[in-house]
């Protein structure tokens, strides 16, 4: 596993993505930034210890012989454990989403637990793999975005009122009424999206949290995931992100682009596997 590009970045104090790699991984982790104000855990929002301690454990976690599950198993096992010690248990416990890949043999396995994209070349054209619980998960609250602002309601009004929605989404995550993410919810694991491809040497794969993958959706910066691949592998990654940024700030109240959070972090890894 040979990493020819990382880019992370983020407005706020503490980034809420992760990415890790090992010779056998990689993966991306993106924190969900609360939706009201809640205390530091060490020192960092909840959303941001999450994917950065996961980040760590995955880095030791053992792998071999073992399914994606069951490492999802663990992780998730070892995350409650330490959570606990900072008295996160229950609904208090941040969640985040997670893509991982891993090199088994003459194959690649992507495992997916949320909302972040991974892009592999899969006999020379690139194949978009994503959790797909999550595929249009936002469509029906950004179409309802889309229709208040288009009758006028100021901005501010109606993102306030989605607010509602967004909460109830979050209070039904890792239950059999919404959706399955990474958490402290051990049940989470079964619900894993795997894909496995052919992977021969130097296979390019590319990772990525919503953040960046915006430059796609809902931005149209790139026109689709086979032209967002061909400016990250051409070296681009660094100027896409540029442009979303601002793109990002020409419209700071997400009217013309609407969308949940004027920024977001964005992390991309481009990998040889």
């Amino acid at each position: 596993m040979r990493v020819r590009e990382a880019i992370s970045a983020s407005f706020k104090s503490s980034n809420e993505d992760a990415y890790g790699s090992r010779d056998d991984g990689l993966w991306v982790i993106d924190g969900a930034t609360p939706l009201d104000e809640a205390p530091l855990v060490a020192g960092v929002s909840p959303a941001a210890w999450l994917s950065h301690t996961a980040s760590e454990i995955l880095r030791d976690l053992p792998w071999v012989g073992r399914s994606l599950p069951d490492v999802m198993r663990s992780l998730i096992g070892q995350l409650a454990d330490q959570g606990a010690a900072y008295g996160l248990a229950g609904r208090e416990f941040p969640t985040a989403a997670i893509s991982l890949v891993r090199r088994m043999g003459d194959r690649v396995e992507v495992c997916s637990l949320g909302d972040c994209t991974v892009l592999i070349d899969v006999e020379g054209k690139p194949i978009e793999v994503m959790d797909p619980q999550f595929e249009g998960a936002e469509d029906a609250a950004l179409a309802w975005v889309h229709d208040r602002l288009d009758r006028g309601v100021a901005a501010a009004t109606v993102y306030q009122e989605i607010r509602v929605q967004l909460h109830q989404r979050r209070l039904e995550r890792n239950s059999p009424a919404g959706l399955w993410i990474l958490a402290a919810a051990p049940e989470a694991a079964r619900h894993v999206a795997i894909d496995s491809f052919p992977a021969p040497p130097d296979t390019n794969v590319v990772l990525m949290s919503d953040g960046f993958a915006r430059a796609l959706w809902p931005f149209g910066l790139v026109g689709d995931a086979g032209e967002l691949w061909d400016r990250i592998v051409a070296g681009g990654a660094a100027q896409l992100l540029a442009e979303l940024r601002a793109a990002e700030a020409a419209d700071p109240d997400c009217v013309r682009t609407p969308r949940f959070g004027a920024h977001d972090d964005a992390t991309m890894v481009w990998a040889e596997i």
